[in-house]
């Protein structure tokens, strides 16, 4: 980056170059690049897509067969006692004794790391200080969740990496933790790293993403700027009976690939005519139908980009 005429050194929370990782005779990290700047980032692909391969390296769980990696700026293979100290972590399936008292618990592991943070504090950040003395056995799934995030703050982490946060929980409790992440980015200026496969949760809250698939970053980017690159010419028709209308519409030149989604609306791709005269070709035939037609709106979210993406590769 050159500000002033002086070339700048970007600052980022990873940075990883050409890095490669296998098992056996499966190639689940490919050479892969990838540089991620402060803020809320999310890694996406399917699974087994090297998500959480790539996690564990940077954690330095494993190490890798060549390439580097660097949290923070630290080398991730000479510093890695100094990335632990600086990072915190919630995985997918975190364990905990679930006879222990919520603030026992955390208090326990707040002497184990030599940290003077509040577990009364912690709780009160996540919303969970209400429980504080419940059992970790009779949380719920969300409040489970909520004091995994609170056990990774422990330290003051300056970057938080959580692997499928919101992967078993219903849609409040999704709704939940990710009003969590975004809180404590905006008011302690925390750093999040979050792999997942749920596109619509990293959409709500992601800076930035990458795609990972088959062990390749496949594109990257800020969030909306990935979005418009592979949606742009999506649209969405919002309808009273999107079954029948959509029989209408595929005759209608320039509409390509039309399909029912959700019961109520149909989505297409433009080929070669403007929205604005296509949307009046739907109108008519809506029009004779008698089928109601609520809107005809850019249908652009992650999810289409990844499948769009996927399609191309």
């Amino acid at each position: 980056m050159k500000i002033c005429g002086c070339w700048v050194m970007r600052k980022t929370t990873v940075s990883v170059g050409s890095l490669v990782k296998s098992f056996v005779d499966v190639r689940a990290l490919d050479s892969i690049n990838l540089d991620v700047e402060p803020g809320i980032f999310g890694l996406i692909g399917p699974n087994g897509a090297g998500k959480t391969t790539l996690l564990r390296v940077l954690l330095g769980l494993i190490r890798s067969d060549g390439g580097t990696a660097k949290v923070l700026g630290l080398d991730i293979a000479e510093s890695s006692l100094e990335i632990r100290r600086r990072i915190g972590v919630l995985h997918e399936k975190p364990a905990y004794p679930k006879s222990m008292q919520v603030i026992e618990y955390l208090n326990k592991v707040a002497k184990i790391y030599r940290s003077n943070t509040s577990a009364e504090e912690l709780l009160t950040n996540v919303s969970l200080d209400y429980a504080k003395n419940r059992e970790i056995g009779n949380l719920s799934a969300g409040m489970y969740q909520r004091l995994g995030i609170a056990q990774a703050l422990i330290g003051s982490p300056e970057v938080v990496f959580l692997d499928e946060p919101t992967s078993n929980l219903d849609v409040t409790g999704r709704e939940d933790v990710m009003n969590l992440i975004v809180n404590l980015h905006n008011e302690r200026d925390i750093s999040f790293f979050v792999c997942s496969h749920i596109l619509s949760d990293l959409e709500r809250i992601c800076h930035q993403v990458a795609f990972i698939d088959k062990g390749k970053i496949i594109e990257k980017g800020d969030t909306r700027g990935v979005i418009e690159k592979y949606t742009s010419n999506t649209f969405r028709i919002v309808t009273s009976d999107a079954v029948r209308l959509i029989e209408a519409v595929k005759q209608i030149p320039g509409v390509r690939k039309p399909r029912v989604s959700g019961g109520s609306s149909i989505t297409f791709t433009l080929e070669s005519r403007g929205i604005d005269d296509i949307q009046a070709d739907i109108e008519n035939v809506a029009d004779s139908l008698d089928i109601k037609l609520y809107a005809v709106e850019q249908a652009g979210n992650l999810e289409v980009a990844f499948k769009e993406l996927a399609k191309r590769e």
